[in-house]
């Protein structure tokens, strides 16, 4: 995670008494006697979602209860529940100052609720309030729970790693999965294309599609699929270049079919009917675009097999 992110989280959290877990990108910690998580909502610093875990008389929240405080109050936008834990939206804010405001006022708002309808700490898992609860880390994921439910839930997840890895990987057929995935790729970079932008979006589809193509028909994505991947995406970006580029020809010439201008397009570009600047400076972007959209998806592949393999005790 980025040093200017954790900064920035590390400033919330310090007001609020709570700690940053650097790794996951989450505050957490005891606030007014509840354990709770603070996530960030579609990487968004500045607007989060509160998980606590609770019960009352050892029974599961009851969701029509929980969700009152929504009702009642202009800083909560929204409340899920998912057996013992109970998650509150909070509303957005566009400064650092302002996001600080809104954080304090929904937690206090909703530790008040749960105090005064008698809800405690849990753990997530068992619903226990006797054993101590604290709150981990399993497999890049962040719950509250208690040691034995922590340490039951880690060895599942290192059973089903062990699982995956013992898959083979078929890197052939992982290759085909990232064609068939790239397609899908290559027609946002038409149809963007045709009307007439260039975005990131198209590298994120490519991308996308083209990394779960191969874990889907190769089994597992590894370094190597990666690479093919890759490889596959730098084929296709000039593919869907080219294909947009004979559309548009054809388009133009309407006494020319696609199929024509697409076999034609390198001779259009040697003998000046088509600005090879402009083609070439278009198909620079695309790849540009594609590398903005790609890399930051890579990276978060590679980070997310990685926190998958770690569990551990967050503490402050």
């Amino acid at each position: 995670m980025n040093k200017k992110l954790v900064k920035t989280l590390s400033s919330f959290a310090e007001t609020l008494g709570l700690s940053v877990d650097p790794k996951m990108g989450v505050i957490y910690g005891t606030y007014r006697s509840y354990k709770v998580i603070l996530t960030q909502l579609n990487n968004n610093s500045y607007s989060f979602a509160a998980t606590f875990s609770i019960s009352k008389n050892q029974e599961l929240p009851s969701s029509e209860q929980v969700r009152q405080v929504v009702t009642d109050s202009k800083d909560i936008l929204d409340c899920s529940v998912q057996g013992y834990q109970v998650t509150y939206t909070f509303r957005g804010a566009m400064t650092v100052a302002k996001t600080k405001e809104k954080l304090v006022a929904g937690l206090d708002t909703v530790t008040d609720f749960l105090k005064e309808n008698h809800y405690q700490t849990v753990c997530q898992f068992c619903g226990t309030s006797e054993a101590p609860i604290d709150t981990y880390s399993i497999g890049g994921l962040p719950v509250i729970a208690c040691s034995a439910c922590f340490k039951k839930q880690n060895e599942a997840m290192l059973a089903s790693l062990h699982e995956q890895n013992q898959k083979k990987e078929n890197w052939l057929a992982g290759i085909v999965g990232a064609f068939i995935g790239s397609l899908i790729g290559v027609g946002v970079i038409i149809l963007l294309g045709q009307l007439g932008y260039v975005a990131a979006l198209s590298g994120i589809a490519m991308a996308v599609c083209a990394l779960k193509g191969y874990e889907l028909l190769g089994g597992k994505l590894s370094n190597k699929g990666i690479i093919g991947s890759v490889l596959i995406m730098v084929i296709m970006v000039y593919l869907g270049n080219r294909i947009d580029w004979s559309i548009s020809v054809a388009n133009y010439y309407t006494d020319v079919d696609y199929f024509y201008a697409f076999r034609i397009l390198p001779d259009l570009l040697r003998e000046g009917y088509l600005e090879a600047s402009q083609y070439y400076g278009n198909l620079a972007l695309v790849y540009l675009f594609t590398a903005i959209g790609a890399i930051p998806t890579i990276l978060s592949v590679i980070r997310d097999r990685k926190n998958s393999r770690e569990s551990y005790k967050m503490e402050a």
